[in-house]
C-alpha cells in the first residue's frame, strides 16, 4: 500500500513539484540536443524542486566530445537538484559513457544514481526520498524493481527506474520487465518510468505510475514532459506538458 499521507501541519509534507523526462537519447543530432534544450527550459519556467531523468540520457557510450560537451552545459543551466539513471542504451557496464562522462561537471546539482542495486537520495528540506536504479545489464533476468525499501512514512517516496512495462497477464521475455502487479505492491507515491517512448499511465492500486515518453521523439502527439506535483491534502497529480518540438 501506499504510504499514508498526513494532514497539514508543522509536521506535514510540503507540497513538491517534480519534472519527469526519459530517454532524451543524445547523439551529436540537433534533435535531440533541442530536446534537452526543451526539458531544461521547461524545468526553468516551472521552477519545479527536483528534475528526474528516467535512463537513456545519452544514446550509447560512442557519443561524442562535443554533444557531452553541449549535454553538461544545458543541465548546467539549471539550479534544482537532477537525478539521472542509466537506461538500457547508457547502462552502467564496463564500457559505459559514464566513465567517461561525469555529470558532476555540470555542477554538483546533477546527480548519477548508478549503483546496479539502486541507492536511496534523501532531500530532507523536500521531505523526500527518491530510489533510483538503472541498468547495469540489459536482459530479461534484470528486475528494475528488486531491492526497493521505502523511505520513512512521514516523506514522499518516489522510485525513478527504467524499464518495459507487462500488463497483468501477458507473458513476456522482454528484458528488464516491470509487471502490473510489481507496481501495485509498491509503497510509493510516484513511479517515473523511463525506457518506453511515448506518455503512458500505467499506475496501479494506490500507486502513481507515468512513463514521461521521450522529448526527442515527439509522435504524433508532439514533445511533452511529466509536471508531477505531490499534494499532501489531495494527493499525487501528473500534467503532461508540451514542449517546444525538437527539430
Amino acid at each position: 500500500m501506499t504510504p499514508d499521507v498526513p494532514g497539514p501541519g508543522p509536521t506535514g509534507r510540503p507540497t513538491v513539484r517534480l519534472l519527469h523526462t526519459s530517454d532524451v537519447h543524445i547523439a551529436g543530432d540537433e534533435r535531440s540536443r533541442a530536446g534537452l534544450a526543451a526539458v531544461v527550459d521547461a524545468a526553468i519556467e516551472t521552477d519545479v524542486d527536483v528534475v528526474l531523468i528516467a535512463g537513456d540520457l545519452f544514446d550509447s557510450a560512442r557519443v561524442g566530445d562535443e554533444a557531452v560537451t553541449q549535454t553538461l552545459a544545458e543541465l548546467g543551466r539549471l539550479r534544482q537538484p537532477v537525478v539521472v539513471i542509466p537506461g538500457n542504451h547508457d547502462c552502467m557496464d564496463e564500457s559505459s559513457i559514464y566513465h567517461r562522462v561525469a555529470l558532476s561537471d555540470a555542477g554538483d546539482h546533477v546527480r548519477l544514481a548508478g549503483h546496479p542495486d539502486g541507492e536511496q537520495l534523501d532531500f530532507d528540506e523536500l521531505s523526500l526520498v527518491v530510489w533510483a536504479r538503472g541498468i547495469e545489464s540489459h536482459h530479461p533476468a534484470h528486475r528494475p524493481l528488486a531491492g526497493y525499501v521505502p523511505g520513512p512514512p512521514d516523506r514522499w517516496n518516489v522510485v525513478l527506474t527504467h524499464g518495459h512495462y507487462v500488463p497483468r497477464g501477458e507473458r513476456s521475455d522482454r528484458s528488464s520487465p516491470i509487471t502490473q502487479d510489481e507496481i501495485g505492491q509498491l509503497a510509493c507515491h510516484y513511479l517515473a518510468l523511463g525506457h518506453w517512448h511515448r506518455y503512458l499511465d500505467v499506475s496501479e492500486g494506490d500507486v502513481t505510475a507515468f512513463y514521461s515518453g521521450s522529448p526527442s521523439e515527439p509522435g504524433r502527439e508532439g514533445a511533452s514532459v511529466n509536471l508531477v506535483t505531490l499534494d499532501p491534502l489531495t494527493g499525487v497529480h501528473v500534467e503532461r506538458r508540451p514542449i517546444g518540438e525538437a527539430t
